[in-house]
């Protein structure tokens, strides 16, 4: 009897929460909203008004530095619960989502600065309250699903969230792609208020996880004791350092396609399109390995997908590519590989590395220092490719520009973060070599397996 519940308290802690399907729901119409507000169709609105890259800068930097809030609200989370504290912060910056939509509305008489102005701020508000509200979700989170399949669940998360992004994306060029209405974008942020709505539902159906017992003694939390805890300090380093390349090629492509090649937002739209479709396959495939191989050999083919990436938009700024969807393709393949395999194997990693005591706040802090380099560096990534406009130098068939420059030194950046993965610790992930081996043999042999065993009509 004793070796029956052992064995079953083991399958317990093995197994997916009941109601994990509800966190799925959540993702995809999360999903939907903040793809729209906090995404590309907010850059082409912001461009419709005619921004500048350092605007656009800022409204990038914006979700990434007030995650700092997370520090102070830290200390509130374990005594209020993650659920309650989750829903409040996200009912809060649902709310802003549908002043957002008010602006496109303005009469004709305001101008486009005085649009930027009202749209940065409710924005920056908007940003405040998801700050908050994210300190509880990932220690919710962690609190729930067990260790052995937190893999298959961040993978299937993030599946069904390239999923959202790619259905988005496709009605977003689809309505965009129609000759124009007056009020086409106070529309698309009405849907994403409503879609706001419907993943706050599903988020009150998720069950809610015990909180740790607090200490008894209320000291200062350590944090300069916690940033020097060697495993922790490598991989937010390592994120610092790959995360100053990610911030500036989320500034320049937009402004790069419209302004050089005269993109029109539909079709920047359709590059979303390919790049989530990329992502939710890449996410399905890896989604299968990643509790088995570990996370840092998909951090490393990952990152060296980022370094093919910005190669490729370096090569086109410089005119060595022609502008069709063959590059096009490879540019949205290698960041959607790219993206994907680091926002899954990274968000694992960090999960196994932060210890149970302190967990909240030691999210916090590493949230915080990674979207501080996120929340910086699109402002001087953006206030550079300002300062460089105009200039231009010919060497042999490579034509140097504001883009083929600042192209160049992302992918510089990237092999650096290449080089200090092999730092990092994970004791239980497999050498390179059993990794290619998994990935290039094993993989595709158990597909095949199964393939030739399947019998649909049996």
């Amino acid at each position: 009897m004793t070796a029956m519940v052992t064995e079953m308290e083991s399958e317990s802690h093995n197994a997916m929460p009941r109601g994990i399907g509800n966190a799925y729901a959540f993702q995809v119409f999360n999903t939907m909203s903040f793809m729209i507000v906090l995404s590309t169709p907010m850059i082409l609105y912001f461009k419709r008004l005619q921004a500048s890259a350092t605007v656009l800068g800022i409204f990038i930097a914006l979700p990434n530095l007030l995650t700092i809030l997370q520090i102070p609200a830290a200390q509130f989370v374990e005594k209020m619960g993650y659920r309650a504290f989750v829903l409040r912060g996200w009912l809060l910056r649902s709310l802003f989502i549908l002043a957002m939509a008010s602006v496109p509305l303005l009469p004709v008489k305001i101008d486009n600065t005085t649009r930027i102005a009202l749209m940065l701020f409710l924005l920056f508000a908007y940003n405040a309250s998801r700050g908050i509200s994210l300190c509880g979700f990932l220690p919710w989170i962690t609190q729930l699903v067990p260790e052995l399949v937190r893999g298959h669940y961040l993978s299937r998360d993030q599946m069904w969230s390239a999923l959202a992004t790619l259905g988005t994306m496709i009605l977003a060029a689809l309505y965009l792609a129609r000759p124009e209405a007056q009020f086409a974008y106070a529309f698309m942020f009405c849907a994403s208020f409503a879609a706001a709505m419907l993943s706050l539902w599903f988020l009150r159906r998720f069950p809610d996880a015990p909180v740790p017992p607090l200490a008894a003694n209320r000291e200062k939390v350590p944090y300069r004791k916690m940033l020097l805890h060697p495993p922790f300090l490598k991989l937010l380093i390592y994120d610092a350092v790959l995360l100053t390349a990610v911030a500036g090629g989320s500034v320049f492509w937009v402004p790069f396609l419209r302004d050089t090649f005269g993109a029109s937002d539909a079709f920047i739209l359709w590059m979303m399109v390919v790049w989530a479709a990329v992502s939710a396959a890449c996410l399905w495939v890896f989604g299968h390995l990643i509790d088995r191989v570990g996370s840092r050999p998909l951090l490393g083919l990952g990152t060296l997908s980022f370094v093919v990436h910005f190669s490729l938009w370096g090569a086109l700024a410089a005119r060595v590519l022609p502008f069709n969807w063959v590059t096009l393709g490879a540019i949205q393949l290698t960041s959607g590989v790219g993206n994907s395999l680091y926002n899954l194997a990274n968000t694992r990693l960090v999960m196994a590395t932060v210890p149970p005591m302190g967990r909240s706040h030691f999210f916090a802090l590493f949230t915080v220092v990674t979207s501080l380099v996120l929340g910086v560096l699109p402002v001087v990534w953006g206030i550079l490719l300002d300062s460089l406009s105009g200039w231009e130098a010919t060497w042999k068939a490579w034509q140097w520009n504001q883009y083929s420059l600042l192209y160049s030194a992302l992918m510089l950046v990237v092999v650096v973060a290449l080089a200090m993965r092999q730092r990092l610790s994970e004791p239980r992930a497999m050498t390179t070599e059993a990794f290619l081996r998994e990935l290039l043999v094993e993989t595709p042999s158990r597909a095949i397996s199964r393939l030739l065993a399947w019998r649909p009509f049996s």
